[in-house]
């Protein structure tokens, strides 16, 4: 009987053996499983991530866009303005000249026309 305990330990043991490389097994199965499943979620959220970056990088370029428009649209009406007023008073300036220079040359023509006709009047013995 002292053998009978020792070929039920090593029947036991044997056993086992067979248990722990059936579990082994299995791990090593749902393992590849698991990595696969593991390796297809990275793939889809790495996916997930670029198409959400890239979405928002052009939501962000068309709002930039957009406010460097409104902008440039706000910098010219500015500029139209001033060009406009600087316009006005250069206009008003040289009209103003103008109108100085053509009061000139009235008062000129008007003293030539009254020397004229003074000295026709002395000459033709109107006056005198």
């Amino acid at each position: 009987m002292a053998k009978d305990p020792t070929t039920a330990r090593e029947a036991m043991l044997g056993q086992m053996m067979d248990d722990f490389d059936v579990i082994v097994r299995r791990l090593e199965e749902v393992d590849a499983a698991l990595a696969e499943k593991i390796s297809q979620a990275v793939r889809d959220a790495a996916g997930k991530a670029l198409l959400q970056s890239q979405m928002n990088f052009e939501s962000m370029m068309s709002e930039q866009r957009n406010a460097l428009v409104q902008a440039g649209r706000e910098a010219a009406a500015r500029i139209g303005n001033e060009i406009n007023r600087s316009t006005a008073s250069l206009v008003t300036a040289q009209a103003e000249r103008r109108a100085v220079g053509f009061s000139a040359l009235l008062l000129a023509v008007g003293a030539a026309l009254g020397a004229a006709l003074m000295f026709i009047a002395v000459r033709g013995g109107y006056l005198g």
